[in-house]
């Protein structure tokens, strides 16, 4: 009988203990896609996140001026990316220059 592979993926992830690095993965590339439907794609492209950890995320901007526009707009962010995660992974972002 054919079984789903959705269920033994998790398994094997789950087994071979990287499950929080896929989560850290996943959580860093919704920023990019929350950024770039907040502002822009060039806007987005001069931001990086870089580790997401207990639901922090931590995010290197170029410059200074750039980390506070993204913090005027923080609850947005957090907001779009939690709504494409599967759960409220996000409760802060830190911006690193």
């Amino acid at each position: 009988m054919l079984q789903s592979i959705g269920g033994d993926l998790k398994k094997s992830i789950s087994k071979a203990g990287i499950s929080r690095e896929i989560e850290a993965f996943q959580v860093c590339d919704l920023w990019q896609k929350a950024v770039e439907n907040i502002f822009t794609k060039e806007i987005a492209g001069k931001s990086q996140a870089i580790k997401y950890k207990n639901g922090t995320l931590t995010v290197a901007v170029l410059s200074s001026v750039l980390a506070q526009e993204f913090k005027f707009k923080e609850e947005e962010i957090k907001e779009e990316i939690n709504k494409n995660a599967r759960y409220n992974a996000v409760r802060k972002i830190r911006f690193e220059m």
